[in-house]
């Protein structure tokens, strides 16, 4: 399959918005040339342009932007047009469009609303797509398909619900088999004939866990569609289709099946004041987001968009400080991109998106501080082709699971006001990115096997197959750490049987009798009773404390008020060759930082560098055939100084020397090299 050696540097060129303006386009390519972009993704929302009416195709102006491209040496990522229906067909076959959940058909307008099921739309895009794959597919520029944009949202009609009870007769094979599954003698929710399944009761959690599954294989089956003339036609270029992050609506670990390369679509809320989520801490949320990218596909991955300057969308939106625009690309390629780009390459003039930031203002020149730091950068980035395709070696696997987040959110419990799975599995990554050390964000279905330490946050959703695998796991070894919220309800929703936490209940050594849920304010103590897990003294617990029985774990940790003063609130259970611990509360940062730091100690887990970090300091690492890459970033607004340790690293840029204590200016980020002889993981 057709690779790049140098790290993509470009974005979303909507060049059919200037289709005949031959002076714009001229504009812009001798622009591109001189911030050394050399990528560019065309045609993701162009089916108008493309195919202004039916069976009638115009691609001259993209012959055009080929030929450019080429003449420069650049790279095309080129889009199916998927994502934004024409109005001629949505006027002229309805049942592409829409029905929301009470059954109306939506009216055209907006984008990404296209019914994933019509055949009609999928014939249309199986047509456009392969007229693009016959016209561009032996183009010496052609480098990457990208399939459709950012999938989100679901279809209520007809053949929607039709293809879900084909879905589910698979599956079930039998109404009883599914009933059972429901709990549907419930509320006398029990279905009689298949037909009756035509809208989804978000009371019947199993039955909204079933639809996202069913949305999900939908999709794929979508992108699949997609696919086959572009496979057929040009089997040597691989594809890709741009996620979002944590996007509820689809789960990314099964769409990436589909795909060869990971892209996601990365726009953090930089420089607004960080709130008590640690979703608004915006470098830590994107570094995860990174991560949970790279991992889809165990490779390295490619950021499809992000904003070299202030987005439209949001409530409010600051300027880019300076420096924080190389910044957020350098923290990309630490955590696993061979990309950096934008949306978008020139400021349109009108609709939606014309405040948005882009490359190329509104006022057509390269005399901007915005279009100056890309230029920079576009040279640095130049200097570092040692980036690409380098490995990202992690021994930590952190779970963040799809499936399991939906049946939570689908769950009626006594924590409905305090859930925050997102804000869970955060808390659990943040010590890592504190301490400089590569995570996996993987999956339940993974295999742990590569993995000196898992941690799997309110698995709330636990499957026998994936405890059977836990427990092997652990007994083979391995250091498992798990917390409240888990094996509560099966692969099918249904709650388990037996104790808490249901079949991992053998290998922690626990029996989770009752939980208590408190209000937002209300706070209890949480004593450790051993320094031997990297605890002392008092830790403050708040929202959600178990009330546990031992059954051959240890207890390290006690509650230190309330009724259940003196129980457990955190255990360790050696089993097998491993061990499995259990956080029965949920902490302060303090106590999840002190744990998983000892832990990390203790399994001589690598860290980027031998010191302490300062707050807002990341390190991450990368590493190729005989070079080990080190990036430093700092996020605050002000100078810090970081200890990189007795190694002699140089600057990818410069070939100036680094050793012991750096400086690093606000917003700065250095790359460093060293060979991977003289470089060594830090344990300390």
């Amino acid at each position: 399959m057709k690779r790049s050696s140098h790290i993509l540097f470009g974005g979303d060129y909507n060049s059919d918005q200037w289709v005949g303006q031959a002076e714009i386009i001229k504009q812009d390519f001798a622009l591109f040339e001189e911030a050394k972009i050399n990528t560019l993704t065309i045609g993701v929302f162009s089916w108008a342009a493309l195919e202004p009416e039916e069976g009638r195709y115009e691609f001259d102006w993209m012959d055009t932007i080929f030929d450019r491209a080429e003449q420069q040496e650049m790279r095309i990522i080129l889009a199916t047009p998927s994502g934004g229906k024409p109005n001629w067909m949505a006027m002229k076959y309805p049942e592409i469009r829409r029905v929301t959940p009470d059954g109306q058909r939506e009216v055209q307008g907006r984008r990404h609303n296209h019914c994933l099921t019509s055949p009609v739309y999928r014939q249309k895009i199986q047509a456009i797509n392969g007229k693009l794959a016959e016209r561009y597919g032996e183009r010496e520029s052609l480098l990457l398909w990208h399939i459709s944009n950012e999938f989100s949202g679901y279809c209520y009609c007809d053949l929607c619900f039709a293809a879900f009870r084909d879905w589910l007769k698979a599956k079930y094979d039998s109404l009883e088999a599914l009933n059972d599954a429901y709990w549907s003698r419930f509320w006398s929710h029990t279905y009689t004939e298949w037909e009756q399944i035509q809208t989804i009761d978000k009371t019947v959690g199993a039955l909204v866990l079933d639809w996202k599954r069913f949305m999900t294989d939908q999709c794929r089956s979508f992108i699949r569609n997609e696919l086959t003339p572009i496979r057929r036609i040009t089997p040597n270029i691989p594809a890709t289709t741009n996620f979002m992050g944590i996007h509820s609506d689809y789960d990314y670990h099964q769409l990436a099946k589909e795909i060869d390369v990971a892209s996601w679509d990365a726009y953090p809320h930089w420089h607004m004041p960080q709130q008590d989520s640690l979703q608004s801490h915006q470098a830590l949320f994107a570094a995860f987001k990174h991560d949970l990218t790279r991992s889809l596909k165990q490779q390295p991955f490619l950021l499809m968009e992000s904003s070299p300057g202030p987005v439209n969308w949001k409530n409010l939106s600051p300027a880019l400080r300076p420096g924080m625009l190389r910044l957020a690309a350098v923290q990309a390629l630490a955590h696993g991109s061979d990309s950096v780009c934008y949306f978008q390459m020139r400021k349109g003039r009108g609709s939606y998106e014309q405040f948005h930031a882009a490359v190329i203002d509104h006022v057509g020149h390269g005399n901007t501080r915005m279009f100056r730091e890309v230029r920079s950068l576009g040279h640095a980035l130049s200097q570092m082709d040692a980036v690409v395709d380098s490995k990202s070696p992690a021994k930590v696997a952190l779970v963040f699971d799809w499936e399991s987040r939906w049946m939570y959110d689908a769950a009626a419990t006594q924590h409905n006001a305090v859930k925050q799975y997102e804000e869970t599995v955060l808390a659990h990554y943040k010590p890592f990115w504190d301490l400089g050390i590569n995570v996996d964000v993987v999956d339940s279905k993974s295999n742990w096997t590569a993995y000196d330490l898992v941690v799997l946050p309110m698995l709330f959703l636990l499957s026998q197959e994936t405890a059977q695998r836990l427990t092997a796991y652990v007994e083979a070894g391995g250091t498992l750490v798990t917390t409240y919220g888990t094996g509560i309800v099966d692969a099918s929703g249904l709650a388990v049987t037996g104790g808490v936490p249901g079949p991992l209940r053998k290998a922690l050594g626990i029996w989770v009798e009752e939980s208590d849920a408190l209000p937002d304010e209300c706070r209890r103590q949480v004593r450790a009773t051993t320094e031997d897990c990297g605890l002392s003294g008092t830790y403050v617990a708040r929202h959600y404390l178990d009330l546990l029985h031992l059954e051959g774990a240890e207890a390290l940790a006690v509650y230190d008020d309330d009724f259940y003063a003196g129980r457990p609130a955190l255990t360790r259970n050696r089993f097998g060759k491993g061990c499995a611990w259990y956080i029965a509360s949920r902490n302060e940062h303090r106590f999840t930082s002190d744990l998983l730091a000892h832990m990390v100690q203790e399994l001589k887990i690598p860290r980027s560098v031998p010191a302490a970090l300062p707050e807002g300091v990341s390190a991450q690492t990368r590493e190729c055939e005989g070079q080990r890459l080190l990036f430093l970033m700092n996020f605050n607004d002000s100078a810090v100084r970081c200890d990189v340790g007795d190694a002699r690293y140089v600057e990818t840029e410069s070939g100036q020397e680094y050793s012991g204590v750096v400086e690093l200016a606000p917003y700065a980020a250095l790359v460093l090299s060293i060979q991977a002889k003289k470089a060594k993981g830090y344990i300390d």
